[in-house]
């Protein structure tokens, strides 16, 4: 027992489990994760057998990994019960007189108001040997032990570690589409949380849902905005493409007009939470909204156009190609525009709703030839079919998380990082010193970046008047 304490108490264990974990870490991005095996065997991966029994496309759940972090959580709590027995019995236990007398570091000080000039300077006893032959050392301290500090950010992996297990059997995303004046009734409870997987595998119910964790939202507003930005047409020969990349072409702009470069996407939105609160939130790219445990990201828009086509009225959807009969070859509507222009010489315009029309030929699926533009109330000729814009819905794409670990990893960064922070900038010192006669023998320890011994000494020097 002794034996295997030693063990998962050494730090040369914890760096074998660390490299070992890299490894891990490594097939997890030599093999597709979240793949199915049978799409593996179809796309013709090898070490089929392997990758079945070690479940290497899911392997950051698999029975290895979740072995080793076990593992690795039991070297760390070790670790952790160890050093606070050391942090003790090392805190309680002053240098020799003699080795102290004697230590090439040693510095000598006036016995008188020695204490009091400790005192002074802001330190606290701690603790004194007895010796019946020499004289006792005394311990005086001053800042953050530096060794509590270690402890603690020890105590943050941990922590963190914890949180990446919560966050892996309990989170879950999914996402909603929202159209103005359709509510729309989402639930932070998921039967698909790797829990509750492993729940129903084991015979265990799992219920279908709790109505405390439903929420309503309804949308209120989807904007959009742009930059103006210059057109550029690359050509489409590759010896072209060349002669620009090596510079020996210049890019010329478009005469076709500017470029509209998104700025923002906004959503505003009313959130009806399980008690019957009623929030009204915005959010855009990179600015989510949270109330609670829900957590709103904007991911991007869809746009459906009612358009007249030889007075036929058809519903397309935004960059996704459509028939229209007696035509060969399809088309294609980009991406409406609409919303707030910011022009280049910085003023702003409310942009009048187009859409690009795009034929594809049949024989050549992947072309885009662009027949024009259709504004709003407007029309276009083209190909022999007249087109006419009547009206536009756009709707909000917003994805939604819940995941319980994120409280836990957030408490564990701010534990390491503080840590960090303190035990390398702060200043912490230990005086350990003895009186023989009228001299005083003191030792003077520092950690962190901002300790200033010299300073130390100069304030011990100075006697009281």
């Amino acid at each position: 027992m002794r034996m295997l304490y030693r063990t998962f108490s050494s730090l040369k264990t914890s760096v074998w489990i660390l490299a070992f974990m890299c490894l891990i870490f490594l097939t997890g991005t030599i093999f597709p994760q979240g793949g199915n095996i049978e799409d593996y065997i179809r796309a013709g991966g090898r070490y089929v057998s392997v990758v079945r029994a070690l479940d290497l496309l899911n392997i950051f759940m698999s029975p290895l990994f979740l072995f080793t972090t076990f593992i690795l959580l039991v070297n760390l709590a070790v670790c952790l019960y160890d050093r606070f027995r050391m942090f003790l019995k090392a805190r309680r236990t002053p240098i020799g007189f003699e080795r102290l007398k004697n230590h090439r570091s040693v510095l000598v000080f006036d016995k008188t108001d020695f204490e009091k000039r400790l005192e002074n300077a802001g330190f606290s006893f701690r603790a004194r040997s007895r010796d019946a032959v020499h004289p006792g050392v005394a311990i005086y301290e001053k800042g953050i032990q530096y060794w509590w500090l270690s402890w603690f950010y020890h105590v943050g992996i941990i922590l963190a570690v914890l949180g990446f297990f919560i966050t892996a059997l309990f989170s879950f995303e999914s996402d909603v589409l929202l159209y103005p004046g359709k509510p729309v009734t989402i639930s932070l409870y998921s039967r698909d949380t790797r829990w509750n997987k492993l729940l129903e595998k084991a015979g265990i119910g799992v219920s279908g849902g709790h109505a405390e964790e439903e929420y309503v939202l309804t949308l209120e507003e989807f904007r959009t905005e742009y930059y103006q930005t210059l057109r550029i047409d690359y050509p489409k020969r590759k010896l072209e493409r060349l002669a620009i990349g090596i510079g020996a072409r210049k890019i010329e702009p478009s005469h076709r007009g500017f470029s509209y470069m998104p700025r923002m996407w906004l959503t505003g939105l009313r959130v009806k939470r399980p008690d019957g609160k009623v929030l009204y939130a915005k959010l855009w790219v990179n600015k989510p909204f949270r109330t609670g445990p829900l957590t709103l990201y904007q991911m991007g828009f869809e746009q459906n156009i009612s358009l007249a086509a030889n007075g036929r009225r058809i519903y397309v959807r935004t960059m996704y190609p459509f028939s229209v009969g007696g035509a060969d070859g399809r088309f294609l509507l980009g991406r409406l525009k609409t919303g707030t222009l910011y022009r280049k010489d910085g003023s702003k315009e409310t942009i009048h709703p187009f859409v690009p029309l795009y034929y594809i030929p049949e024989d050549s699926p992947s072309a885009r030839i662009e027949l024009g533009r259709i504004s709003l109330g407007g029309g276009l000729n083209a190909m022999g079919i007249d087109f006419e814009f009547m009206d536009y819905e756009e709707g909000s794409y917003l994805s939604y998380r819940k995941d319980p670990g994120v409280p836990v990893v957030g408490i564990a960064c701010l534990f390491v990082f503080l840590g960090l922070f303190v035990r390398c900038f702060g200043a912490w010192y230990r005086i350990q010193y003895a009186v023989e006669n009228k001299t005083v023998y003191a030792l003077i320890s520092t950690r962190g970046i901002l300790a200033d011994k010299d300073r130390i000494v100069r304030k011990l020097e100075k006697r009281k008047q």
